[in-house]
């Protein structure tokens, strides 16, 4: 999980070491084996969601909800502006990218919400030189960046942030373009900044705000370039400005305003540069709602992208009459770059100037035609910048730019990592099982049509072209599991009918002619079957009945797999199963459950096989288990975790399959895990996720299991001192070890900063204290270590604590974001008095209140359940705001549906 810690005010002194990491510290000592691992970034990477994953051979088998699979690159690129290639090495953002700026030597600054470029840790901030490679600069902002520009040795960096280049800077900040450092220009907006424009000696900036440098300015403002203080012009738009570029005397903005500059201009205006007046130049689009987001000058003209209608146009800059020029795209535009003769545009487009493009174009500013260049990018980027001959892109966690088109169902290859041919191309919605018996691949889902013929919600499908085979039960409902075992196919759903016969929600269907066998458990109750295993005799089965063959087995049963009668094994787990793998004498289950095989147990337990009776193992998540797999003597769990076994692992642990106990395995999953499968030692994961630790691997990863590091790490503890935290650490086998890099976080999610605290050797321990945990709170700490077979692992994080009463307010937006419609809110109070917790729209409406009351000093969670003050918000950008007597901040939040 990617939380943010929103640090608003100093901290305290010193206190002692915490049980958590004392007991993280046994952990690291004690004797379990553990699992290092190295994610495969050969694999190719989805747009969207994977919930189903087979491997079967040289073929890895995935489903889900994504329209393309391609190389995992990131949401970052530069591209050639004559050739339209990309540049190498891609810089593997793990992260949204909502801002680039060229720095003038070929080299470019990026900004957004990102945690990791080219592999290392970065936080919404970093910079590339012309050859691609990360530079040391890291200003390190406790936020996301929207919008960046470089003048001269400054680089302005605006969006979300309370703290940048090692100061304190609401919102708005001016950096050292060498050092990272912020410099004293500090105009304190009272909230977010989202576009900036310099023009000699002022800053214009637009944003959320209310007041910034000083004065009362409602979402636009100019400032001076030295002192940073507002200077007088003030346009007081009546809505939020999302476009903004200077050009001489003249600042154009576009938005969703009706009144600016003292007059009436709908969407767009010309402002003058020295009164802030609206000039007479005034478009005057025909659609009042039309909604500016993208504009650039150059030299007569003035380009114009926008949300509705074509999209895009040019506008005479003395006249404001559209002229002839209109590429016609069929979608949104929301950036624009114009170099010579060529316009380049992003949006949310598939066809522009008379040629499919997707989403990324060049077109001819004499004709509006789109030229030859064609990168092809599956995603709107927000982000575009033109220098010399380099078109720099920024965009979204799940971009791929290049692939191949494949809905919902594709085939990879285990050796290349690259897509195969074979190609369903299921209609409909997502598919959401799979199974694969000899050379057939079945699948359900919410499709009608699949592989070249009409099927519903189940196909059989021929491993080596793709095509559909003649077998069709034809269910009259939804199928959402499946299982097969020997000449038997299991399905189960929410049908009625299935193989031309009577089943409810379950079925056994023959895999050569598709008809239902007389094997009928006769499932009682209004539900259906979510989860199938088969396991020895039995055909265990997970759903919403409450009776199996005629007795009452809520969410779990276990069938005779010859009879189809339910058995006396009833473990009675008090909530929902998500997941379930059948070992041997084992049943191990995932869910919502606190309670299940008579004994307590949260989200996860291994079942008897024979009895239903949980057994000891109880790793004991912190967040529901949804995928699981079992691999030689480990199982590996992928949910909404954040904790397991009491470790940190998110969303994604690999645990002994006898104690429970959790391996050093930790590929640090960024969203969660809906998919698992192992073959050899490899595990492949699938879900929600944009990035595995340091690489951006979307939707999908294969992470390889390296040699087991039992013996390499002896101990690693860290304890309060007199001048700081001190850390112990020691190596079994310190010839396997190269280097030894510490990290240190204020949670133990991270954002992690490298550290160089004073180091020495005592007995073989190397002894280090960070002096600079100066102040009250806990602190977490991990080593980075580069072994001798050039490959990493990472151990921790372990944390001492330095009790002081709270000190600073701050808040933490937790899982899952986006979210398909819900939140958990954590946010500590610092001084007593009146607290806000609010969710905003893009134009700054309030449209649901988290909190709103006086709290007295402490820490708080709220929820959010998805609805507005008008029912269910629409999919969209949205932004949490948290305002406290000390701290203001704010915070993006995707709604996805």
């Amino acid at each position: 999980m990617n939380e943010q810690r929103i640090r608003c005010e100093g901290r305290g002194r010193i206190g002692a070491p915490s049980i958590a990491g004392l007991a993280a510290a046994l952990l690291l000592w004690s004797a379990t084996a553990g699992l290092a691992q190295t994610v495969d970034t050969t694999l190719w990477v989805t747009d969207g969601y994977v919930n189903a994953i087979v491997r079967d051979g040289g073929t890895i088998y995935i489903a889900g909800s994504f329209t393309r699979v391609g190389p995992a690159t990131g949401g970052a690129f530069v591209i050639d502006a004559g050739t339209g290639a990309t540049q190498q090495p891609y810089p593997k953002v793990v992260g949204d990218v909502s801002a680039v700026a060229p720095d003038g030597s070929g080299g470019w600054y990026l900004g957004g919400e990102f945690t990791a470029v080219r592999g290392q840790e970065r936080n919404n901030l970093a910079h590339l030189d012309a050859n691609g490679n990360l530079t040391p600069w890291n200003p390190n902002p406790d936020g996301g960046v929207a919008v960046l520009v470089v003048s001269g040795d400054t680089v302005y960096a605006g969006g979300g942030f309370t703290i940048i280049g090692g100061q304190p800077r609401h919102n708005l900040a001016a950096l050292d373009a060498a050092t990272g450092a912020a410099t004293a220009w500090s105009p304190d907006p009272d909230d977010y900044v989202n576009l900036l424009a310099v023009s000699g000696n002022t800053v214009y900036a637009a944003g959320g705000f209310s007041s910034i440098g000083g004065q009362p300015r409602h979402y636009l403002a100019a400032l001076d370039a030295a002192s940073g203080a507002a200077t007088p012009w003030n346009p007081a738009p009546n809505e939020h400005v999302f476009a903004l570029t200077a050009n001489g005397s003249t600042v154009y903005v576009g938005g969703q305003f009706n009144g600016i500059g003292g007059k009436t201009r709908f969407g767009i205006a010309a402002l003058d540069a020295a009164t802030g007046i609206a000039t007479a130049w005034n478009p005057n689009p025909l659609n009042y709602s039309l909604t500016v987001y993208a504009l650039a000058a150059s030299g007569s003209v003035v380009y114009v992208g926008g949300g509705l209608g074509s999209g895009l146009a040019a506008l005479d800059a003395t006249t404001g009459a559209a002229k002839a020029w209109n590429p016609n795209p069929n979608g949104g535009v929301f950036a624009i770059a114009v170099s010579g003769s060529t316009v380049y545009v992003s949006g949310e487009f598939t066809s522009i100037g008379g040629q499919p493009r997707h989403n990324l174009a060049a077109l001819d500013a004499a004709t509006g035609t789109a030229t030859a260049w064609n990168p092809d990018l599956n995603g709107g980027s927000p982000a575009l910048a033109v220098s010399g001959s380099s078109v720099y892109v920024g965009g979204g966690r799940f971009d791929i730019l290049g692939g191949q088109p494949r809905h919902n169902l594709a085939a990879l290859d285990a050796n290349t990592g690259a897509v195969t041919a074979w190609d369903p191309n299921p209609d409909g919605g997502g598919v959401s099982g799979l199974a694969v018996s000899g050379n057939t691949v079945y699948a359900v889902g919410g499709f009608y049509l699949i592989g070249g013929q009409p099927r519903h919600n189940l196909a059989a499908l021929d491993a080596a072209t793709g095509a559909a085979t003649a077998w069709n039960p034809n269910p009259d409902g939804g199928v959402y599991a499946i299982a097969v075992s020997g000449s038997t196919v299991y399905a189960g759903g929410s049908f009625y009918q299935i193989g031309g016969q009577t089943r409810h929600y379950f079925a056994a269907l023959d895999a050569a002619t598709g008809a239902a066998t007389a094997w009928n458990p006769n499932l009682a109750g209004d539900g259906d079957i979510d989860i199938l295993a088969v396991g020895g005799s039995m055909v265990y089965a997970v759903g919403i009945f409450t009776g199996a063959g005629g007795d009452p087995y809520p969410y779990l049963a276990a069938l005779d797999a010859t009879t189809g009668a339910a058995t006396a094994w009833n473990p009675h787990p008090n909530g929902g199963v998500d997941a379930m793998a059948v070992s041997g004498g084992t049943v191990y289950v995932g869910g919502g459950f606190t309670s299940i095989g008579g004994q307590p147990r949260q989200y996860l337990a291994a079942l008897d096989a024979t009895s239903g009776a949980a057994m000891a193992w109880s790793p004991n998540p912190d967040g529901v288990v949804q995928a699981m797999a079992v691999g030689g003597g480990t199982v590996y769990v992928g949910g909404a975790f954040t904790s397991i076994g009491g470790q940190p692992r998110h969303f994604l642990a690999a645990l002994d399959a006898t104690s429970g106990a959790v391996t050093t395995w930790n590929p640090d999953a960024n969203r969660p895990v809906y998919a698992l499968a192992v073959s050899g030692s490899t595990a492949y994961a699938g879900g929600s996720f944009f990035g595995m630790g340091v690489q951006p691997q979307s939707g999908l990863a294969a992470i390889i299991t390296d040699t087991p590091t039992a013996t390499l790490l002896a101990q690693f503890d860290a304890t309060s001192a007199a001048d700081g935290i001190e850390l112990r650490w020691s190596f079994g086998d310190p010839s396997r070890v190269a280097t030894v890099a510490v990290e240190r976080a204020l949670q133990a999610t991270g954002p992690w900063v490298s550290i160089n605290p004073e180091v020495q050797v005592t007995s073989g321990v190397m002894v280090a204290l960070d002096r600079m945990a100066d102040g009250g709170g806990e602190y977490f700490y991990r080593l980075v270590v580069q072994l001798t077979d050039r490959s990493q692992t990472v151990f921790g994080p372990v944390s001492a604590s330095r009790d002081e009463p709270l000190t600073m307010s701050g808040m933490t937006l937790k899982s899952p974001n986006p979210t398909p419609g819900g939140i958990h809110v954590q946010y500590a109070v610092a001084r007593a008095g009146q607290v806000r917790l609010e969710l905003l729209d893009v134009s700054g409406r309030v449209v649901a209140t988290l909190a709103n009351r006086v709290q007295e000093p402490g820490r708080y969670e709220a929820a959010w359940d998805g609805a507005g003050q008008r029912g269910q918000l629409a999919a969209g950008l949205y932004f949490v705001r948290f305002m406290a007597p000390d701290c203001m901040t704010v915070r993006k939040l995707a709604v996805v549906r």
